[in-house]
């Protein structure tokens, strides 16, 4: 069989870097302009697009279960409204600071975000609140202690839940169209964990999803039990081994430390998740540690319907 002679191959790759240097601009100037332009018009005020992941089957096993589709934003067994209802912040945290571990994705580190007093009135009012844990996998809601072995308490809007509400939205801006969900504390007792997964699910062009996370903790009475992210590089620096598992092998590992909160955003400018999301509360081999989820979820306005004249 005869091979190509270099000249020939020498002009198939003419072609193509040709074709390539034609098809960069239509792509930039044509394509993406009309791409843009068929986005959801309050996806594309905030300069999103309506991208789905690929792999949302397998995104997130969340908390909670929530179906965007069907979502309302007067459901308030889902999201706490903003009523205006004045809270009262009694234990206030007072000067929290925040560490910056990374640009892309945002990821901070928050010492002192929740005061002792609120953390210990919060574990008070939870006790008499704990079901199991579920996972959702997009259809259905189980108990799945191989994935998720914990127990979380629904918590009432008292004047420290409202607080702590103002809190979140106060530290994003009071953002648009971003609402923060009912808060769930999450009880892990020995042995207790949840295997690794996302909090969003790529479900931003069906109606909504969680824009960024607050991993609160209210008691850390306990060994083990880190939140674990294997996608993200641990910063250099031994200052960060007061908050980091610095014998981490894998990524990096969050110590569970009362009052201090990890933030994260888990989508990005183009409405895609960030896949160095990706974490896990590794198993607590003694005692018991309380977690807080504060979600933001950002759902866009409904366009409204046009009547014919």
């Amino acid at each position: 069989m005869a091979s190509s002679s270099p000249s020939s191959t020498t002009s198939r790759l003419s072609t193509l870097i040709t074709w390539l240097l034609y098809f960069v601009p239509v792509y930039i100037f044509v394509l993406d302009p009309l791409a843009r332009s068929w986005a959801p018009e309050s996806l594309r005020e905030l300069g999103w697009s309506a991208g789905l992941d690929p792999d949302a089957h397998d995104l997130a096993e969340s908390d909670g279960g929530y179906t965007p589709s069907t979502l309302h934003l007067t459901d308030d067994s889902f999201i706490s409204p903003d009523d205006g209802v004045p809270a009262h912040c009694p234990g206030e945290a007072d000067g929290y600071r925040v560490h910056l571990l990374s640009r892309t994705p945002l990821i901070l580190y928050i010492e002192n975000f929740v005061s002792e007093q609120e953390a210990d009135h919060l574990m008070t009012m939870s006790l008499d609140k704990y079901t199991p844990s579920i996972v959702y996998d997009g259809v259905t809601e189980r108990v799945d202690p191989t994935k998720r072995l914990s127990d979380r308490a629904l918590l009432d809007r008292d004047d420290t839940v409202r607080c702590l509400e103002e809190r979140a939205r106060a530290f994003q801006g009071w953002r648009p169209h971003l609402y923060i969900e009912r808060m769930w504390a999450q009880r892990y007792n020995a042995s207790g964990h949840y295997r690794h997964h996302y909090d969003w699910t790529g479900s931003l062009a069906r109606g909504g999803d969680r824009l960024s996370t607050f991993m609160v903790y209210l008691g850390a009475d306990c060994e083990g039990g880190g939140t674990h992210f294997p996608r993200l590089n641990r910063p250099e620096g031994e200052k960060w081994c007061r908050f980091l598992d610095c014998d981490e092998a894998v990524g990096l590992t969050f110590k569970p430390i009362k009052g201090n909160a990890i933030f994260w955003e888990n989508l990005g400018p183009d409405g895609m998740g960030y896949y160095e999301t990706w974490h896990a509360a590794y198993p607590v081999t003694s005692g018991t540690k309380v977690g807080l989820n504060i979600w933001s979820w950002y759902q866009p306005p409904r366009p409204k319907k046009r009547t014919r004249v």
